[in-house]
């Protein structure tokens, strides 16, 4: 015959009695009820997860129901979302910094059709290889100073902010790699220590040396321009331009 659960105890008047935590308790000590408690009525170890025993099967699920990993999991589970948000930054960074690089690339002709030719240009500017985002020059007739000297300052404004944007992209990648590897240090000293963990959960950190290498040799700085670009282009414009006094 199948057992019936236990009713509830009442009180003379039939209403149920309430009863604090601290008697029920209280009344299980009394009874030596602990004695017969899995694990002797000590403290779940909510870390010993992969233990066998009845003390740790409810451990388990305590930490199932209420959708809590313990803490070795909960480690490599973030190290291994921290290592993918880096990849995915890193890659919404690249995004950004095409669109940036085609940008300067149309706005290059401002500065350099002007020029006969490369020697020229690069003397004029002081600079000691051609970058790769300019163009190539035209001879074309000289604007006016001031149009000749607001393109080209555009220019340089784009190609600091690229350099600047592939710096917020590598300190981002690797500070994201940095808490990825905290998380794994963590978890190897955690499985290190532990009679049940199994050591296949240990992780490998990330070189960071390597890693910052790796993204500089992908993301190369642009030249940039000189600090002094208006002064040289305004030494330019006179010779090449000269007043209207010096043309008479």
């Amino acid at each position: 015959m199948k057992e019936l659960p236990m009713s509830p105890r009442r009180q003379p008047n039939g209403r149920p009695e309430w009863r604090s935590v601290d008697e029920l308790l209280a009344q299980a000590i009394a009874g030596e009820d602990f004695a017969t408690l899995p694990g002797k009525g000590q403290p779940l170890d909510l870390s010993a997860y992969f233990a066998s025993g009845p003390e740790h099967r409810i451990a388990g699920k305590l930490l199932k129901d209420n959708a809590v990993l313990p803490q070795a999991l909960q480690d490599r589970r973030d190290a291994e979302q921290l290592c993918i948000q880096a990849s995915q930054t890193l890659a919404t960074q690249k995004d950004h910094l095409s669109t940036l690089k085609t940008k300067i690339c149309a706005q290059a002709p401002a500065l350099c059709r002007f020029f006969p030719d490369r020697p020229t240009a690069l003397a004029a500017l002081g600079l000691p290889t051609w970058p790769e985002y300019f163009s190539e020059p035209e001879n074309a007739p000289l604007p006016t100073r001031r149009v000749l000297l607001d393109g080209a300052k555009r220019l340089a404004e784009l190609v600091t902010a690229y350099n600047r944007r592939i710096e917020v992209a590598i300190a981002e990648y690797l500070d994201f790699l940095r808490q990825a590897n905290a998380c794994v240090e963590r978890l190897n000293q955690q499985v290190a220590f532990s009679r049940h963990l199994p050591a296949g959960l240990q992780l490998k950190t990330s070189d960071l040396t390597e890693a910052e290498a790796q993204v500089r040799t992908a993301l190369p700085p642009l030249t940039p321009l000189p600090a002094d670009l208006v002064q040289r282009l305004g030494q330019y414009y006179k010779a090449t331009r000269p007043s209207l006094w010096r043309r008479l």
